[in-house]
């Protein structure tokens, strides 16, 4: 186990993808000291057994705007990042 920090402004537990993306976007808003705890390996739970589709076109204007912002992270996660996403836009 590897030695945890004494002090963190903001912990998150567990790293699917809520977890993932929370400490993602509390980074992106500027704040630097933020803890992310996953007992096995990130995304390797629920999200890992989920179908990865991302339809885009909804009835609601909301939900279609949000599943397009989706996509456009997705699209420059790896980038960012220098992670390998696995991200393939089809259609």
């Amino acid at each position: 186990m590897t030695k945890l920090p004494r002090h963190a402004q903001v912990v998150i537990i567990g790293g699917g993808i809520a977890g993932c993306s929370t400490a993602y976007h509390l980074t992106q808003m500027g704040y630097k000291d933020v803890l992310l705890l996953e007992r096995h390996q990130l995304t390797s739970g629920s999200t890992w057994h989920a179908a990865g589709l991302v339809g885009q076109l909804r009835t609601q204007a909301g939900i279609t705007q949000l599943l397009g912002n989706s996509v456009a992270l997705y699209d420059r996660l790896e980038s960012e990042t220098g992670l390998a996403t696995g991200w393939k836009m089809n259609g």
